[in-house]
């Protein structure tokens, strides 16, 4: 700050103080003021300036004065500013210029920049002069275009971004239609195949029942008997399994719980399943408990312990022991299947589950992948889990149900 001085001593209650030189002080606000100070006449001639505007300006001390002021804006300006002056001579108010306009002006060498100018006027015996305040404001000029190309960029990112969008919107849309579309084709094929392949299978065993009849007792027929009646039986189970799993993604099945005899229901289950053991084979069942009632949905258990002990069958060498074992207590059903067979990779194990998966050892066996992942559906819908233990020559699978499974709700559960 600079130093005040011509401060006269004055006295005041008893003590010397020191009045400020008024004159001085305002000399002193013009010349180091931070902004450029302009007076100019009604011709707008410069009068008086302070040193911030020469040096904002690029002039020498003393070049600007009885300068027009026209001389600091660019050359196009020029003959528009004096029509502005003219009519702000007329009317003269205090007001700010170039804020949101664009106002430029231009330095001796001839560049050019952005300004801001406060106006404002006053009289002395009665002749009008006009003071300028100029701010040179390009850096605030330079960082509002830097926003403004943001937020233009950012807008256009937006509409492109939201054009992206749209457009996997549309797509994901059209991939849904498609495969809406798949999926009704998928199901009329699977309607149309479990009709059309069941009567032709119906057929064969029909037939072969009679040539069993016909030729009981020929021990070379006899073994081609058991042994179409055996494909048969399998192409019925994999014909099941599809329309199984259609049902369940349908959303078709639901749970219809009855009274069933746990052991009759097992024992019955067995007897049809002997037919598919492997020489020497045999399945042993055994209930523990006195409890032998449940109440869950036949068929659903049915299917579950089927295709728990056919798959022992299938994957258990000959002359292998398979035993189904199930237990109630405490208002749990229990259900154990265990085989000799070859086992389940380490690899496999957390695929298992899956549909249409088969394991890495067993691809030589006929089989859709299908069953353990229906089994596990089957449970999911009667509150039910699944887990097993394998290594070579023996896995076991336990299942654990409610002995009392609720009913579905109103509405079609999806698997």
């Amino acid at each position: 700050m600079n130093k005040v001085d011509n401060l006269a001593p004055m006295e005041v209650e008893g003590r010397p103080e020191q009045v400020l030189d008024i004159a001085r002080v305002c000399e002193l606000l013009f010349t180091t003021a931070a902004e450029g100070l302009v007076v100019v006449d009604v011709q707008g001639r410069i009068l008086m300036h302070n040193p911030r505007l020469s040096a904002l300006f690029g002039y020498g001390e003393g070049e600007l004065n009885g300068r027009s002021v026209d001389e600091l804006l660019p050359n196009a300006l020029r003959d528009r500013h004096t029509v502005h002056r003219a009519a702000y001579n007329k009317q003269p108010v205090q007001r700010s210029m170039g804020i949101n306009m664009g106002l430029l002006g231009q330095r001796k060498n001839g560049d050019v920049f952005a300004v801001e100018v406060s106006l404002n006027h006053f009289s002395v015996d009665g002749t009008l002069y006009v003071m300028g305040l100029v701010s040179d404001i390009t850096l605030r000029k330079q960082a509002e275009d830097a926003l403004l190309r943001t937020n233009l960029e950012l807008e256009e990112r937006v509409e492109q971004r939201t054009a992206e969008l749209k457009a996997a919107e549309r797509s994901v849309r059209e991939a849904l239609e498609k495969e809406r579309e798949l999926h009704q084709l998928k199901s009329r094929f699977v309607a149309m195949a479990s009709h059309e392949f069941r009567t032709p299978l119906s057929t064969i065993m029909s037939s072969v029942d009679l040539i069993g009849r016909y030729t009981d007792g020929q021990e070379k027929v006899d073994k081609h008997v058991a042994r179409i009646r055996n494909k048969v039986r399998e192409l019925t189970s994999m014909l099941n399994e599809f329309l199984s799993l259609e049902r369940i993604e349908q959303g078709q099945v639901r749970v219809a719980p009855v009274e069933v005899d746990i052991v009759d229901r097992c024992i019955e289950l067995i007897e049809e399943l002997r037919g598919l053991a492997k020489p020497g084979q045999s399945i042993d069942y055994d209930h523990g408990g006195d409890e032998r009632t449940v109440t869950m949905d036949s068929q659903m258990i049915g299917q579950v312990i089927t295709n728990l002990v056919s798959n022992a069958v299938k994957y258990s060498p000959e002359d292998a022991s398979i035993s189904l074992r199930t237990n109630i207590q405490n208002g749990v059903l229990d259900i154990v299947v265990r085989d000799q067979g070859m086992g389940i990779s380490k690899e496999d194990q957390q695929h298992l589950f899956e549909r249409f998966f088969r394991g890495s050892n067993v691809m030589t066996i006929q089989g859709t992948g299908l069953g353990l992942n229906i089994v596990k559906r089957y449970l999911e819908l009667m509150q039910g889990t699944i887990e097993f233990t394998s290594e070579p020559g023996n896995t076991v699978f336990s299942v654990t149900l409610p002995q009392h499974v609720p009913a579905s709700p109103n509405e079609p559960m999806n698997g």
